[in-house]
């Protein structure tokens, strides 16, 4: 009986406990930002807003010698990983920031064959890795690769 009293008198503890969410905002070049929402929890929140193109690729199969020409794709863009580490004593947000940019630099024709000519194509890729301090209702911005900007913040 003691225990329901308790759990009655803590019901609206926990109910008004607001679960913190975590905001981050995109922009590339001159576009307009574009909004992500996420909890504030251990887990990895992957952010893929990389452009998808493709590509003629024809080789020929070693085991069955045969020729095959078929279409390949490959992305460009930016990759990020998210993840919220455990609050600091200062009560701010640490968050993790990993991922990648890739750029395109050009296709070259490559080995011609009967079905086709296979296309090289040559891709940059930059990787970076940061951890950002964020503070409750305060925006954070970070700049990648020239191209990018992040702005994350915790609510």
């Amino acid at each position: 009986m003691r225990w329901i009293a308790l759990l009655l008198c803590l019901s609206p503890l926990v109910a008004s406990a607001e679960a913190s969410k975590m905001t981050v905002s995109v922009v590339s070049g001159s576009n307009a930002p574009k909004s992500y929402n996420y909890p504030v929890d251990a887990d990895k929140h992957v952010l893929d807003l990389r452009a998808i193109h493709r590509y003629d690729a024809a080789f020929e199969d070693p085991a069955t010698k045969r020729q095959i020409c078929r279409e390949g794709m490959y992305k460009t863009g930016l990759l990020l990983t998210l993840r919220a580490l455990p609050k600091t004593a200062d009560g701010s947000q640490p968050v993790e920031i990993i991922g990648q940019v890739s750029n395109f630099n050009g296709i070259t024709p490559g080995k011609i064959l009967k079905c086709g000519t296979n296309q090289e194509v040559s891709l940059s890729t930059t990787a970076f890795s940061d951890t950002i301090q964020v503070e409750k209702d305060r925006t954070k911005v970070v700049a990648i690769d020239g191209s990018y900007t992040i702005m994350v913040k915790v609510q």
